[in-house]
């Protein structure tokens, strides 16, 4: 790939960016005065909310982008990330699902798509025939080789914006609201 080429993808992915950052100043300003007819409307909470979402949007975009490159999605680049851990007997399907918190549907597709590529395989569990196995192949292993030492410096650099006592506060308060999230009955 050639450097323009590059800064090409580049600018094309920092005008993602901030497409969704100005999508953002448009549900800031909007969001707050549709929500204030609402009497359980409350702004600083709506405001944590949108910031989590954008942020999430922001920084999925930007490492797909950078797993796109090797022919793998950000879900796909998840399956691998998490067969590699479940060596050497694989991980049964569900389970993946599971863990990805996506439906059984969609992780058989992501799965499939991922066979078609030759990086995972998929067998039925001996025991029980209506359980599928899926494995890392070879492939799917370096793959990972080759993409992780950038992954991991991307993931480094992107939150060395904080402090460890910074990091170490936003780990708890995410804990926080996702469990938080679980407990609250609507």
């Amino acid at each position: 790939m050639t450097k323009t080429l590059r800064q090409t993808k580049e600018s094309g992915l920092l005008t993602e960016i901030n497409k969704i950052d100005q999508s953002g100043g448009y549900y800031w300003e909007r969001v707050q005065k549709h929500g204030s007819q609402y009497p359980s409307f409350n702004w600083p909470s709506m405001e944590m909310y949108l910031n989590l979402v954008y942020t999430y949007e922001v920084v999925t975009s930007y490492t797909a982008h950078k797993t796109s490159p090797y022919g793998i999605t950000k879900p796909g680049f998840s399956v691998l990330m998490t067969l590699s851990r479940s060596q050497p007997k694989g991980c049964k399907q569900n389970e993946i699902s599971h863990l990805m918190l996506v439906n059984r549907a969609n992780i058989t597709g992501l799965v499939d798509s991922l066979v078609r590529l030759g990086l995972v395989e998929r067998t039925n569990d001996p025991h029980d025939r209506r359980v599928k196995i899926v494995k890392i192949l070879p492939k799917g292993e370096k793959l990972l080789r080759s993409l992780l030492p950038g992954y991991y410096k991307l993931i480094h650099e992107m939150c060395s914006i904080f402090t460890a006592k910074e990091r170490k506060i936003f780990n708890e308060l995410s804990m926080r609201l996702r469990n938080r999230t679980c407990e609250v009955k609507v």
